[in-house]
């Protein structure tokens, strides 16, 4: 059981790590030019990596979508139902969304922000 929570909170921080890499060819720049740093807008040579970043943030915003709303959300392996897993696992959901919506918005909203 405590290997299935392993799991669980892994796709979640998974999620939230690979939602801010896939914009941190935006993020970094941005930041940095925002602070009067020029010298760090290199990191928008990983640009070509969001694609793959987004990819792997989808799938595991799928994956947290179905152990937290999914087949088998409410009850655990033995039967036993554990309202408070349920309820951590759905606000992690909704955490990791928010995650998502930033890193997938945060290139077309940056220079509306900055100017």
């Amino acid at each position: 059981m405590k290997e299935r929570r392993k799991d669980r909170i892994s796709v979640y921080i998974g999620g939230m790590l690979t939602a801010l890499l896939a914009s941190a060819c935006c993020i970094g720049p941005a930041l940095f030019l925002a602070f009067g740093i020029t010298g760090l807008g290199a990191l928008s040579r990983f640009e070509w990596l969001r694609p793959y970043f987004l990819l792997l943030t989808f799938v595991l915003v799928g994956i947290a979508y179905r152990y937290a709303y999914g087949k088998g959300s409410n009850c655990g392996p033995g039967g036993a139902c554990n309202p408070s897993a349920r309820w951590t696992n759905r606000i992690l959901f909704w955490i990791l969304i928010g995650f998502a919506i930033f890193g997938v918005s945060f290139p077309y909203v940056a220079a509306w922000l900055l100017a």
